[in-house]
């Protein structure tokens, strides 16, 4: 009894098939590992930034890093401008320690984005309560504070737009101030990692 095998010319056209089709995944496959590596390269090369082991990345709104305990970092200045951006160091720490805080500041100036970037960032376990330190219209419904009212449970953090840089915290009040407020804040973030 013979077995039937198939006719060569027939045997020679599916492994011709099968070549083709692995050249063809291989080929497939080198173009997606050279784009995966090509974005990764770009990721680290323009929009990435290491500061204090943490590695900061660009978004759409600001530039984040998360924590060895996957607590996220998120700033909106470019921390390689920062490196060389010198403001004195204030102990944020201490926040944790008060059971009140004022969040001070003039609504007419430019100081919400700074607030908000402070407060999402430093840790407080203290209640936090908006206060203004001028009797303007836009303060009627809020306390009137200013480093005068801190004391050893209630602290002050005073936000100011102002021509002199000047970052303090004496007598239970952190005074924050300068023309550029969200870089100052930025920093502050970065000081205290």
């Amino acid at each position: 009894m013979r077995m039937r095998t198939k006719p060569p010319k027939a045997e020679g056209k599916s492994r011709k098939k099968l070549y083709i089709w692995i050249m063809g995944f291989m080929i497939i496959a080198i173009m997606i590992g050279s784009a995966l590596d090509l974005w990764k390269k770009e990721d680290t090369a323009e929009g990435a930034y290491e500061y204090k082991g943490l590695s900061f990345a660009q978004t759409d709104t600001g530039w984040m890093a998360y924590k060895a305990d996957n607590s996220q970092v998120w700033i909106m200045s470019n921390p390689a401008e920062l490196a060389n951006m010198s403001i004195p160091y204030v102990n944020t720490g201490m926040l944790k320690y008060y059971t009140k805080i004022y969040a001070t500041a003039d609504p007419t100036e430019r100081v919400r984005i700074p607030m908000s970037q402070f407060f999402r960032n430093i840790p407080v376990n203290a209640i936090v309560v908006p206060a203004c330190p001028v009797d303007i219209e836009q303060c009627k419904e809020m306390p009137l504070k200013t480093c005068e009212n801190a004391d050893k449970n209630t602290a002050v953090i005073f936000f100011k737009e102002a021509n002199e840089t000047k970052v303090s915290f004496e007598n239970d009040c952190l005074t924050i101030q300068g023309k550029e407020l969200t870089k100052i804040v930025d920093k502050i973030i970065l000081e205290a990692l």
